[in-house]
Formats: structure tokens, C-alpha cells, sequence
């Protein structure tokens, strides 16, 4: 089962052809581990796949001119080794993508966040399944009739169960104010964000109906009746960890979650520092334009707002995984990842999907933000593969290559199918 990520989009051919970069050296230390690994990859390059097996192969170059993808990097983990390549460019016309440009991973953000707030109960800084509005502090959800009948917990905020509203955030882009985390949550009103259409410059909206851009976080339905995909729950679990630490999120995540795993070219400073700019992929449309003024800017930080490259989101996974078959407890408990990884509403954990039966099981999330798009699954035994693109139909290519690394490494899931069945679920946008 391949994860359907992307928008719905017509093929159109570039006017000028892509040239994959030959392969760069690998962004791991344990470089050249596994020697026959360039042969492979160029199988890989050379036979993408669809989601039918009776398909014919196709071939990297090909498939990111017709979908207007600039850029693509590839982390394939074998064994627990991983080894890195970037094709393409970061921005047309620009520097080629190597290992160690960094891309918006967009709903990735969450299985990070996730391990962030998990290690803080393993602490007993927070309750897994208390009453949220007891720890949050500078900001409440608002009270109403379905908060009555359950309360929202931080299980349920991270499983995607807890009733709450705003399924993804489009982001700001460049110029426009950027507001606070408070702003966020508390939302434009209806009225306002029909307003906000008319107006005349991103002044005049700001000062009519302040910052924000998407609806106020609220509980619209019971919590623990049913999945609904919700980043505004990511966005409590922003502010519940900013309270109860008391340390600023991207500081907090760094700790807790981006040095111990190993994820040296990672942060969730929103906009990226000056200094890091230049390692950056620019995000390009479905039209094959580019985002105007570059990458939108996500000050929904868990959501949404990781900076980072396919090599340092597979050493997380892999840590994961390490921890949920009790091979590493550095970051988190056996017991804890066991807790993040069984599968509930909607086949997610507490931050990813969870798939198959021992000794099978695998973790996967996609993510999409304006001009990017990524894909990342893990199986147990630490197999997978983590790829990311600066193109708006990103996941259609991101599924072929991830099927293609499938057939090439044997995966007992993630392969084509014999005949064409129905796909799995969109994932939303975040």
C-alpha cells in the first residue's frame, strides 16, 4: 500500500529537459556499507512504477519533466543503513539538489511533534490522557456541548481523534503578516474570511481581521467517536508543549527530538535562518512556475514547519522503530513507542499511519505544503525510504519512485498491484 499524496493534476511535458544528476555522495557516515547500492539505484531511476504491475517501468527524468518536478531527493534505508542522492535542481536554472538540501516536510512535522510530547510523558511533564485545557495555560479550546460529552486529550490530539477542526493551513506567503501561535488558534471568523478576499492589500485584511488565514481551532464534533485529520490538533499540541516547557518549540523539538536522532541539517525556525537560505529548495507549482517569493512560511510549526533533508527524516524513523522493537529506548521507552504505534481510528498512531502485522508492520506519513511534497515509510526490520520534491505534483512521482524502491528491495507491502484495485485514502494536504 502506497500512500496517495499529492493533488490531482493533468501531465504536462516541460518545454526543456531535466537532467538527473549522477549520484552524489551519500549524506551517512556509513558510506559505501553496502557496495552494490549505485547498480540499485539506477534500476530504481530507471524503473519507476505505477500502481499496476502490468504497467512498464518508466524512468525518473522522464516523469519529473511531465510533472513539472524541478527537484527530487531519495533516502533509501536498507538493513538500517542509509544511503542519500539528489536529482534535478533545488531551483531551475540554480544548484542541483544534493543530499543535504533541505525541503519543506510539511505533515512529517507531526510524527516528530508526536515523539516530542510522548517523550515529555514518558517525564510525566504531561498526561496522555487528562483533560488538555488542565495543562494548557495562555490559551484555551473553547468549552461547548461536545467538550461536555468527552474530553480532548493529548492521545486523541495526536491520533487525530479528538473532534477538532482546521484539517490543514495553506501557509503565509512571503509579505503577508505572519501571525502568533495565539492568533492561529483563535482563527478568522467566517464573515472575516470572506472579507479577507476583497480586500486590497494584505494591510487592509490585517487590520480588519487580524493575521490568521484559516478558521479558529474548535471542537465540532465528540472526541474519540471518529478520525477526522485535523492539523489545528497539532497546532493545541504546539502551544499545550510551549506551556508546560516553557521553551520556545523550535528549541524544545531540537532537544528533544532533532539531536538525539541525529538530525544535524533539521529545524523548525519559521522562516528559515539567512544563513541556511542558500541549502534551501525553492517550491514550484503544478504549472511549473514557482511559489511567488519562495516558500510560504508555517508558524504552525508542529503541523507543518520542519525544514529538513530525506536522510535525517530516515534516521528518525529508523530511531522510532528502533525504540518500538526495543532496540534503542534512548529517546523513547519500548513501552512508549509501542503506545505511539498501535494502530487506531484511521489505521494512524500517535503521529504516523501504522500498516501490517508483525514482521511486517511498517510507519508511514506523506506531506504536502505549498511547492512541496514528501513521502516517508519505515518498515520494522529498518527498511524504507524517505523521499522529497519542490514540485506541487510531487506525489505522483514520490509514489512511483517509492514503489520502484519496493520492487527493487523486495518489501512485502508497497508493491504494484497484479490488477489495478481502488488506491487508499487521499492524505491531506498537511
Amino acid at each position: 500500500m502506497i500512500l496517495n499524496v499529492g493533488r490531482i493534476a493533468l501531465l504536462v511535458i516541460l518545454g526543456s529537459i531535466i537532467t538527473l544528476q549522477a549520484p552524489l555522495a551519500q549524506d551517512d557516515a556509513r558510506a559505501g556499507s553496502y557496495g552494490d547500492f549505485e547498480q540499485r539505484l539506477q534500476r530504481i531511476v530507471n524503473g519507476l512504477r505505477a500502481d499496476t504491475a502490468a504497467a512498464p517501468p518508466m524512468k525518473l527524468a522522464d516523469r519529473m519533466n511531465e510533472l513539472r518536478v524541478p527537484g527530487v531527493s531519495i533516502a533509501v534505508v536498507h538493513g538500517g543503513i542509509v544511503e542519500a542522492r539528489g536529482f534535478g535542481y533545488a531551483s531551475i536554472g540554480g544548484p542541483p539538489v544534493t543530499p543535504e538540501t533541505l525541503f519543506q516536510a510539511a505533515s512529517i512535522s507531526k510524527p516528530v511533534t508526536a515523539v516530542a510530547a510522548l517523550a515529555l510523558v514518558q517525564a510525566a511533564k504531561l498526561d496522555l490522557d487528562g483533560d488538555v485545557n488542565l495543562s494548557l495555560k495562555s490559551w484555551k479550546l473553547p468549552a461547548n456541548s461536545f467538550t461536555d460529552q468527552s474530553k480532548v486529550t493529548l492521545r486523541r490530539l495526536l491520533n487525530h481523534s479528538a473532534g477538532i477542526t482546521v484539517p490543514y493551513f495553506p501557509g503565509y506567503p512571503a509579505g503577508a503578516p505572519i501571525p502568533s501561535l495565539g492568533d492561529v488558534l483563535n482563527g478568522a471568523s467566517l464573515l472575516c474570511r470572506g472579507l479577507t478576499r476583497l480586500q486590497r492589500s494584505a494591510h487592509d485584511r490585517s487590520a480588519l481581521c487580524g493575521s490568521a488565514n484559516t478558521a479558529p481551532v474548535i471542537v465540532d464534533h465528540e472526541p474519540g467517536t471518529r478520525f477526522e485529520y485535523s492539523s489545528g490538533a497539532y497546532t493545541v499540541v504546539q502551544q499545550l508543549l510551549i506551556d508546560v516547557t516553557g521553551t520556545p518549540f523550535p528549541t524544545l523539538l531540537e532537544d528533544l527530538v532533532l539531536k538525539p536522532f541525529g538530525m544535524t541539517h533539521s529545524s523548525f525556525l519559521q522562516p528559515l535562518p539567512k544563513n541556511d537560505t542558500p541549502m534551501a529548495a525553492t517550491p514550484y507549482r503544478a504549472t511549473g512556475e514557482p511559489v511567488p517569493g519562495g516558500p510560504h512560511i508555517y508558524p504552525e510549526l508542529a503541523a507543518a514547519g520542519l525544514w529538513t533533508t530525506p536522510t535525517d527524516v530516515a534516521h528518525f524513523a529508523l530511531g522510532v522503530v528502533r525504540a518500538w522493537t526495543g532496540r534503542d529506548a534512548s529517546v523513547l521507552s519500548q513501552a512508549t513507542a509501542i503506545q505511539m504505534l498501535t494502530p487506531g481510528l484511521g489505521n494512524y498512531g500517535l503521529g504516523p499511519i501504522v500498516l501490517g502485522v508483525a514482521p511486517h508492520r511498517r510507519i508511514l506519513h506523506a506531506g504536502v505544503n505549498d511547492g512541496f511534497v514528501s513521502l516517508m515509510t519505515m518498515f520494522e526490520n529498518g527498511d524504507g525510504a524517505v523521499i522529497m520534491t519542490n514540485g506541487d505534483q510531487g506525489g505522483e512521482l514520490a509514489n512511483e519512485i517509492m514503489r520502484g524502491i519496493a520492487v527493487e528491495f523486495d518489501w512485502p507491502d508497497g508493491q504494484p498491484k497484479a490488477t489495478l484495485t481502488s488506491g487508499p485514502p487521499a492524505v491531506a494536504r498537511h
